[in-house]
């Protein structure tokens, strides 16, 4: 039943609860959008739910509301039941917070803490009777809209898919008329670092004043986490070269293109009039296939950023003369949450070194099998190992399960773990390991920090700059499997130490990753973008 509908939208609906609401009659208020309404509407029309396209003589004392549509849209099966149930909970103004099908492809949802005038929107009777005596024009949809935002006083939002738009997307639909505009393009919205870290830009935003709107490809885990923050979300499969959303851009006050794989993006903006934030956390893995799209220069709208001097440096291999600047990001401080605490089992009253992340060749998961294998019997089998990640190279992920065959009491794999058991992870193991050969800034060695634990780290990390070595954390170089096992095995000997770094790791997190330490660097940044020159 369900096959029309995206993941999430299938999520809403399995989720929705039957109510009968047939006691609640709705006027349908379209005037000259008849004809595609009346195709979408034709099996849904009954004696509760009637269309017109006046209201003068059709706001008989038997209607509890009326369907406000400004818009060519499409009415999918549910909306007109679940408006009739907004109205029957107590609600004055209703719309739904999500908006499919611009053209087929793009997708808009809406946060709880945006609700900007809408297009489409359910109206109870009374507030429909104060729009109409203070409108110019009380036949005008769109001012009878802009009214019922205005003066509603029990407005709602349907956590539904609900409506399909037959037009491309406009700033309109996504700002509110009068507000300060941040428009942040993301390459994608799933769970890895790149957008979980810009998550925590969007309620620095919101501080400053600013409406945010976020644009990625197509639903993903963090989709929900920037509805979350307060961020209105675009999803087009096209985004980064889409040219029916550049009217977002160009409507904003400034831009933040995340990532290089924004290249096109920031290409097209540069030179306009929108000032322009590139925000980069790449490593640099990537740049062999995109550096062609990186603009050789950038005009003075656009001001590069980095997580660190190993991003930068990513980038200062093809473009040596991009001035870059530091931007390091920001993570709540999960260890304050009141998130649901589980014992993984994992340390078995062992000292436990963890690893997080997905399987591939840079992450270097190769490297930390051989350096646990390199340990001497006795030390090994004094400490835990955990691997957790999803495999996209076979070789990393055989070498995973090898060990874990040889070493079944201490060495363990665990593809995927839940926000909350990771923050457990992160507070019941002893020490984090990241042996990367190519790292910008990897975000698990900060969520460690964040529980006060210390972490080992390869030189071609983001983190190593930053590591005071012996007191927050240690640094191994030349992806030396042997240098690892040395580190490896003076943590096992010494797991006393460790415990007494935890102090100085959590000023380090505050330092360098804390809430108000990116809320002041990204404020400055974002300050120092829109000034006026």
């Amino acid at each position: 039943m369900y096959n029309r509908y995206s993941v999430l939208q299938q999520k809403q609906l399995a989720a929705q609860e039957y109510h009968n609401t047939q006691s609640t009659y709705l006027l349908v208020y379209a005037p000259n959008r008849s004809t595609a309404l009346q195709a979408t509407l034709a099996d849904q029309l009954h004696r509760k739910f009637r269309f017109v396209t006046r209201l003068d003589g059709e706001l008989t004392s038997s209607v509890d509301g009326v369907l406000l549509v400004a818009e060519d849209v499409e009415c999918m099966t549910t909306a007109l039941m679940c408006f009739a149930r907004a109205l029957q909970a107590g609600a004055d103004y209703a719309v739904c917070n999500a908006v499919f099908g611009f053209n087929g492809a793009t997708a808009l949802y809406q946060s709880n803490a945006h609700l900007a005038e809408s297009r489409c929107a359910l109206v109870s009777r009374a507030l429909l009777e104060r729009c109409r005596a203070a409108a110019h024009d009380p036949e005008n949809v769109t001012e009878l809209l802009i009214l019922a935002a205005q003066l509603c006083e029990k407005p709602v939002r349907i956590p539904q898919a609900l409506l399909h738009y037959e037009r491309g997307i406009c700033a309109e639909d996504a700002f509110s008329a009068h507000s300060k505009r941040a428009f942040i393009m993301s390459h994608v919205l799933d769970m890895t670092g790149a957008p979980i870290v810009l998550v925590s830009a969007v309620p620095v935003l919101r501080s400053m004043g600013y409406e945010v709107v976020v644009l990625g490809p197509s639903e993903g885990g963090s989709l929900q986490l920037f509805l979350d923050a307060g961020a209105a979300v675009v999803t087009r499969s096209a985004c980064r070269n889409a040219s029916d959303v550049w009217g977002l851009a160009f409507c904003a006050d400034f831009v933040i293109a995340n990532t290089v794989v924004m290249a096109r993006a920031v290409r097209a903006l540069s030179g306009t009039e929108v000032p322009t934030l590139w925000w980069l956390h790449d490593a640099f893995a990537g740049y062999p296939h995109i550096a062609h799209q990186i603009p050789t220069e950038l005009s003075e709208n656009v001001k590069v950023y980095s997580v660190g001097y190993h991003a930068a440096n990513a980038m200062h291999a093809v473009r040596p003369n991009f001035e870059i600047r530091q931007l390091v990001y920001g993570l709540p401080d999960y260890a304050a949450e009141n998130f649901v605490r589980t014992d993984l089992g994992y340390n078995c009253g062992r000292p436990l070194f963890a690893t997080v992340g997905s399987f591939e060749r840079r992450k270097g998961h190769d490297i930390f099998c051989k350096a646990i294998r390199l340990l001497p019997p006795e030390l090994r089998e004094k400490a835990s190992f955990l691997f957790v990640g999803q495999a996209s190279d076979k070789e990393m992920m055989d070498s995973v399960r090898a060990l874990t065959a040889d070493y079944p009491e201490n060495v363990f794999y665990c593809k995927r773990l839940t926000r909350d058991e990771i923050k457990s992870l992160m507070e019941q193991c002893s020490c984090l390991v990241c042996a990367s050969r190519d790292d910008p800034m990897p975000t698990f060695v900060t969520e460690g920090l964040i529980f006060g634990k210390p972490s080992i780290v390869s030189e071609h990390t983001g983190t190593a700059g930053l590591i005071t070595e012996g007191v927050d954390g240690f640094v191994y170089h030349d992806d030396d499997p042997q240098q690892l096992a040395d580190l490896l095995a003076r943590a096992i000997e010494n797991p006393e130490k460790l415990a007494s770094m935890r102090t100085d790791c959590r000023k380090m997190y505050e330092k360098y990753y804390s809430k108000g330490a990116f809320e002041e660097t990204l404020k400055a940044a974002v300050e120092d973008l829109t000034a006026k020159k």
